[in-house]
């Protein structure tokens, strides 16, 4: 089930659902005693930028799955919601350290009783269990580097598939790099020379060049329209505005950077897996400003139809905030 950001309920209805589900969440989060500062944060993170309400987390109760499904269904009978909570519990347990019986056996509970998809228990029950290979697959084959994948074949065709090949044998084809890198001399200040620029302050491969698969180019333009750097937490912040506006699970967009940055399981050929880099509460605004987006920018939009054009005006376009902090990068 895809999540429909659209669906936002009055600030009263809004704030009943919020006093039950973020007791969900906290629920999860005191399994183990106190709550952990990265689970706390990631509950502050969904409060403050995706529900928008005033409430004091120690103050919420602890409910049992039964109790949250109960609660839950009196406000809005929409399974919508429980697929929110669920996928905010899981989300929780994979911030709050290592994965434990625990966390599973809650996560388990609450799907039966919410009778809605078990996906997100099947990830964590994967980490929990190591089985590693089988979580890299489900992250490639539902999130965003596949969409973004089949997008360029789309609009480029073969060429760009075998473009790609070639990238990750770290080899040139030289057509489609030559092409990128003529985005260097675009007009200052058009969406073509940021993206150029983006490239080569942080000694990235263009499209193309070794190194460089074609597909990559979608998500770096979300970094340039978004405004976002490439620090792991910046990183983490940028898939959350995908996750805002794609037409995918946002579960399945955020796990992405959940398994290289936040769990240290390597997905992509490219990034090498870290732990615990993440900023919970970066990620959730990065959402919420993926939220006001009108267009699809990972499937919907071709770059290069807009890299001519003034870089406010595509933002405009396609209604892009300000998102409200200046970009990080490492050799910041």
């Amino acid at each position: 089930m895809s999540i429909n950001w659209q669906l936002n309920p009055p600030l009263e209805q809004r704030q009943a659902m919020a006093s039950v589900g973020l007791a969900g969440l906290m629920t999860m989060a005191r399994l183990d005693g106190t709550p952990s500062p990265r689970a706390l944060a990631a509950i502050r993170g969904v409060r403050d930028h995706l529900l928008q309400v005033e409430l004091k987390l120690t103050d919420l109760p602890t409910l049992t799955p039964a109790e949250l499904n109960t609660k839950l269904r009196a406000i809005d009978d929409n399974p919508q919601w429980r697929e929110r909570v669920l996928r905010g519990m899981t989300l929780v347990a994979l911030f709050d350290g290592e994965p434990g019986e625990p966390q599973l056996e809650l996560l388990k509970q609450t799907a039966n009783a919410f009778k809605v998809s078990g996906k997100p228990v099947t990830v964590y029950r994967q980490l929990l269990q190591h089985k590693l290979t089988m979580l890299r697959l489900d992250i490639l084959r539902r999130g965003f580097i596949k969409e973004a994948a089949f997008t360029t074949l789309q609009q480029e065709g073969l060429p760009a598939v075998l473009a790609t090949a070639k990238a990750l044998l770290g080899q040139e084809d030289k057509a489609i790099a030559d092409r990128h890198r003529s985005l260097i001399n675009y007009p200052s200040g058009s969406f073509g020379k940021a993206y150029a620029d983006f490239i080569r302050r942080n000694g990235f491969s263009f499209p193309g060049e070794a190194g460089g698969a074609p597909p990559i180019i979608h998500h770096d333009c979300c970094h340039v329209l978004g405004g976002y750097g490439t620090t792991a937490a910046e990183e983490g912040a940028v898939v959350g505005f995908q996750a805002g506006f794609e037409r995918l699970d946002p579960f399945d967009v955020l796990m992405f950077v959940m398994a290289e940055f936040e769990l240290g399981v390597t997905t992509s050929p490219l990034v090498a897996g870290q732990q615990h880099q993440l900023d919970p509460e970066r990620i959730f605004a990065g959402i919420s400003h993926g939220m006001t987006v009108n267009t699809d920018l990972l499937s919907a939009i071709n770059p290069w139809d807009y890299f001519a054009f003034p870089l406010t005006e595509v933002r405009e376009r396609f209604n892009i905030q300000p998102r409200g902090r200046q970009p990080e990068y490492p050799n910041d």
